[in-house]
């Protein structure tokens, strides 16, 4: 598959094979954070790069001083095999990392930061992030990949278990739990409380300052800021994709229009793996439920 992105679902998981070496994946595992360390750590495409971007900027006073975000916030999973010390001393404090690990999983002895969105959405989002990347547009459709690529996966992997053990962490004072829908129109109200989390003092100009480069206008505008070259240059080679291959981790306003429409059946079966995974772990009957307990705790 040299040179290829994949057209089935078996080409996809092969490739998917190769993102990371099992030695890279078992060094990050074993990584020791300090507790004033800053794990952020949602589901793939629940608000990460949003949430790198917003951390950096609060500690660093909005510093746009890299080539691609994982250089200054590293990927726990990738980091060893992107060349990087997850002891390494950051540019400023508090050192940040990323990770899309369950609760299980992640590290432990930092403070952690998980946002949680709407699995459909992050269904709709991931599909689109991965067309272009790993997979040849148009080869694979939304369904096949919708069935085999989320619904499938079981734990460890998965958001829906990754969406229940972090739940199970929301009366934790090193978590903060936040809702990617609820942040969307009211982030200026939420910064306080991740500056405060993050133990950054917020003053006006700061405010004024990460709002704007926060903000979706100005992350599309320094797009490659956010593409995730820095891990394509490293393994692009190995995975078997071409060098072109883009996975801007921003949403455009083509994918947003042109993202495609589930079935009835899939949002059926969407719910049904919910109530089996998610309601006997948390008590909330669906995702709508979960946002009302957002809202109410708020």
């Amino acid at each position: 598959m040299s040179g290829k992105r994949a057209t089935t679902i078996t080409e996809l998981n092969t490739v998917l094979s190769k993102l990371f070496t099992s030695e890279g994946v078992a060094k990050g595992l074993a990584f020791k954070p300090d507790p004033s360390d800053i794990i952020i750590s949602p589901f793939g495409k629940c608000g990460t790069t949003w949430m790198q971007q917003t951390v950096h900027g609060l500690r660093t006073g909005g510093s746009m001083n890299f080539g691609e975000v994982s250089e200054v916030i590293p990927w726990i999973e990738a980091a060893q095999d992107l060349g990087q010390d997850l002891n390494a001393v950051q540019e400023a404090n508090p050192r940040a990392f990323k990770s899309h690990l369950p609760w299980d999983q992640v590290p432990k002895g930092g403070r952690y930061l998980c946002v949680v969105r709407d699995p459909m959405d992050a269904l709709l989002s991931s599909y689109n992030f991965f067309e272009g990347w790993l997979m040849e547009p148009g080869a694979i459709a939304f369904e096949d990949f919708a069935y085999h690529q989320f619904l499938a996966k079981k734990a460890p992997r998965g958001y829906w278990h990754h969406l229940q053990t972090w739940l199970a962490q929301r009366d934790n004072p090193d978590v903060l739990l936040l809702c990617y829908e609820d942040l969307q129109p009211t982030f200026s109200a939420t910064l306080p409380t991740i500056a405060a989390f993050i133990g950054v003092e917020l003053d006006s100009e700061l405010e004024e300052i990460v709002l704007r480069q926060s903000s979706l206008d100005f992350m599309r505008e320094h797009g490659s800021h956010f593409d995730d070259h820095f891990l394509h240059l490293a393994r692009h080679e190995t995975m078997g994709i071409p060098k072109i291959s883009s996975s801007s981790k921003v949403s455009s306003k083509e994918a947003s229009r042109n993202r495609p429409q589930p079935s009835k059946q899939l949002i059926t079966d969407m719910q049904a793996r919910w109530e089996r995974e998610v309601t006997p772990q948390t008590g909330f009957e669906d995702y709508a439920a979960l946002k009302r307990w957002f809202s109410d705790r708020d």
